[in-house]
């Protein structure tokens, strides 16, 4: 079913000149960490909004959720996953495309962000009022490091982190990459 509508998402994208980064659950599956996950995460130019909307429309979604940042979709009728998609300015997906790394999925190849900016994500989304629950974020934000050996004292990381988390995220994450190094002893 997933890949069905990975596969639907980038030829109506394609037809449209729209681009997209996979993000959340799948994202992170793609750097190594499986984890149950309800539905699709997107990352899309905000200045495409309203060509989003028209492709999920013509799928046979509707818009149950909206902020100045988020657009959640419902399958409706259809017998898909639910669709959230994050929008950003144009500098911010210049930076996050600039770095994202394919994967091939079905007869598409799927494009996530780098390790780092997924963590910046992760941080934003843990930041938003919105948020209910945290823990999730930062679970993934644990494997990532884990598992991509995200080192906190790089400054390109460390200034993500900052930016997106603050001084208390940078000390966190630096808590925990001391006790990957220790447990890698």
């Amino acid at each position: 079913m997933i890949l069905e509508l990975i596969e639907q998402l980038s030829r109506k994208a394609a037809e449209r000149g729209l681009d997209f980064l996979i993000i959340g659950g799948h994202a992170m599956a793609h750097h190594g960490y499986a984890r149950l996950t309800r539905d699709v995460d997107l990352l899309a130019r905000e200045t495409q909004r309203s060509s989003w909307r028209d492709v999920f429309e013509q799928l046979g979604y509707r818009v149950f959720g909206e902020t100045d940042t988020f657009a959640q979709f419902s399958p409706g009728a259809v017998k898909s996953l639910p669709v959230d998609i994050m929008f950003v300015e144009d500098a911010t997906w210049e930076k996050l495309r600039k770095e994202a790394v394919g994967k091939p999925a079905g007869g598409a190849k799927l494009l996530v962000p780098s390790p780092q900016h997924l963590v910046a994500l992760k941080l934003f989304a843990a930041a938003s009022p919105n948020r209910r629950h945290d823990a999730q974020d930062w679970a993934d934000i644990a494997e990532l490091v884990r598992l991509c050996r995200l080192d906190p004292s790089e400054p390109g990381f460390a200034g993500l982190v900052r930016r997106y988390g603050g001084e208390e995220s940078l000390e966190k994450i630096r808590k925990l990459w001391q006790r990957i190094q220790d447990q890698a002893r």
